[in-house]
């Protein structure tokens, strides 16, 4: 079906520059002709050609603006071949209508042609739009540019190539920006999702983002991804922000932005172990008790390496209710985590002054002289107070690496869901599939009787218990469906599975022969080994380089005014690119 102008048609004039165009939206049907003459100049902002006559008359038409029937328009001849009709856009144009005109031309028949805007022309056939704007440019009926000029090819090509190449997409700090006004306007997340057609999951970003003074000045300032800035606004509480949370994320996200994940959960861990302490030492210090730093407990001694006193029979432990009422009691309170990776609140009882308040220890009582005639140097006091020392020092060390091995499993496991989801397995999964299997190592064999729980964990899957049970593994039951290629992702999610199960707070110190294939497949599929998985592949089990860095919630300052208010984050995260800037350049 072809189409001429017909007073069934709505007709637009197009103004000159310095008037607004006046465009129609009544419906076709009711609507009259009403100008189908074009008095407009061409805008400021159209680019004249290089060759151009500058001196064109600026009343020269520029053509007609009229609502058609996107099924009567004719697609002519476009670079674009992939249209890319993705849903988002699909549903914009069936809510909202096609807001900027098509451009077409005439043929000889009276059709009009599409030369720019077949995108959006196919949308509005797919949507079943019933009208859409379209400017028909000048020429007469018949008129077809690129028959016979070669010129009119070229800048057809040209014209449709940089209607898109040169397109600047709204960049993440403005779509933030436009997301807070419509929040401010009374619109939810959902219904900005709805509106924008936006999928949901980015906008609880982007309005997560907005709500955070915060987050928003430190994506106004640098480059950081969306991601990364929602990140930082989970450090911007209802008790103000973690400062020094923000500025050690932005410096990683600046310097180091593929440890990001890992910094960003060994604070979210150091900041829920504090609450839990800092609950546990409210309880204490209302009983009395003095609560003492875990890292700095002075001359103090645990009880349970004591007895009461000399007349009190050896080996028997001194209780926390016994030792009481003694002026020195006292306790350290911090957070462990077992097996099972759950945070364990860990109240140890101490006595700041054993000796002063007569208390021995528990299996007999070790002078810190030499032994024999009192004529010695000390050097058997000096050789325990190293050891000593050298031990709290290696159980400091101990527990640091323990607690970012636990926040390392939560980001490698995320990690691997993602990693899973692929359609496909790395090119290179095969070798890895086959000397695994040949090796058929304990964790693989272990997992198989214990039903794959790692691995059905990681896929998202309800696991069935063991294989003696009788149940269908729901792993089995995805083969039936899969492709070749996911049929080989769902192998590789069985070996990750097993090896992923096996690894514990003993991997960094004592890594197997698997830990170590485990860990250097991970590495060449792309994520980013963490300071203390790093010595899985290494000889040197020495503390990981960075691990200090990351300061503890007990080191935290939280602005609640101040130099150090939401005002200032700016120069606060200056600072912290400044440090870390000295650091780089020292290094």
């Amino acid at each position: 079906m072809t189409l001429t102008a017909n007073p069934d048609q709505t007709i637009t004039a197009i103004a000159r520059v310095d008037e607004p165009p006046a465009i129609d939206d009544r419906p076709a049907s009711d609507s009259t002709a009403d100008a189908a003459t074009t008095a407009g100049a061409v805008t400021g902002d159209a680019r004249e050609p290089a060759d151009a006559d500058t001196s064109t008359s600026h009343d020269e038409p520029v053509g007609e603006l009229l609502r058609i029937d996107p099924r009567t328009l004719v697609i002519g001849a476009n670079v674009r071949r992939d249209v890319a009709l993705d849903k988002p856009f699909l549903r914009s144009i069936a809510d909202r209508g096609v807001r900027e005109p098509i451009i077409a031309r005439r043929d000889d028949h009276g059709a009009l042609v599409v030369r720019k805007g077949k995108r959006r022309t196919l949308a509005a056939v797919e949507t079943g739009r019933p009208t859409v704007p379209v400017l028909v440019e000048p020429g007469q009926p018949g008129d077809d540019p690129d028959a016979e000029d070669r010129g009119e090819v070229i800048d057809r090509i040209v014209d449709q190539l940089e209607e898109n190449q040169h397109r600047a997409g709204t960049c993440e700090v403005d779509e933030v920006r436009a997301h807070q006004q419509l929040l401010d306007l009374g619109l939810t997340a959902g219904q900005i999702a709805r509106r924008t057609h936006v999928p949901t999951a980015r906008v609880k970003l982007t309005t997560t983002v907005a709500r955070s003074e915060l987050a928003a000045a430190a994506m106004e300032r640098y480059d950081l991804t969306l991601d990364q800035v929602a990140v930082i606004a989970e450090f911007d509480g209802p008790d103000g922000p973690d400062v020094e949370a923000v500025k050690v994320l932005t410096v990683t996200a600046a310097k180091e932005p593929a440890q990001f994940a890992h910094v960003a959960q060994r604070l979210r861990d150091q900041r829920a172990d504090a609450r839990q302490v800092a609950d546990t030492v409210a309880e204490l210090t209302g009983q009395g008790v003095r609560v003492l730093d875990p890292d700095n407990t002075g001359t103090a001694a645990q009880i349970s390496g004591l007895r009461l006193d000399a007349q009190t029979p050896s080996r028997t432990e001194l209780d926390a209710d016994t030792h009481s009422v003694c002026p020195g009691h006292a306790a350290t309170v911090e957070v462990h985590r077992g097996w099972d990776r759950e945070p364990q609140v860990k109240v140890v009882h101490w006595c700041t002054a054993p000796d002063e308040h007569g208390h021995i220890a528990r299996w007999g009582h070790v002078a810190l002289t030499d032994a024999g005639d009192g004529g010695g140097d000390g050097a058997v006091a000096r050789e325990l107070a190293q050891a000593a020392k050298q031990a709290k020092a290696e159980r400091r060390r101990v527990i640091a690496n323990n607690k970012d091995w636990d926040s390392a499993a939560t980001v490698r496991r995320d990690w691997l869901r993602g990693f899973l989801s692929r359609r496909s397995a790395p090119r290179d999964a095969l070798p890895f599939i086959a000397s695994t299997l040949a090796r058929a190592g304990h964790d693989l064999r272990r997992a198989m009787e214990s039903g794959h729980p790692t691995a059905c964990e990681l896929l998202g899957l309800t696991a069935t218990g063991s294989v003696y049970v009788g149940r269908t593994n729901p792993i089995e039951s995805l083969t039936a469906t899969a492709t070749p290629a996911r049929a080989t992702q769902l192998i590789l999610a069985v070996l990750l599975g097993a090896a992923e199960d096996a690894t514990g707070r003993q991997s960094w110190r004592n890594p197997t022969r698997e830990n170590r294939s485990y860990f250097t497949a991970l590495r060449d599929w792309g994520y980013p080994l963490s300071p203390v998985e790093q010595l899985v592949l290494s000889d040197d089990d020495a503390t990981p380089s960075g691990a200090a860095d990351t300061p503890t919630p007990t080191d935290s300052v939280r602005a609640e005014g101040g130099s150090q208010d939401r005002a200032d984050i700016e120069v606060i995260a200056e600072d912290g690119m400044t440090a870390a800037d000295e650091t780089s350049t020292a290094v």
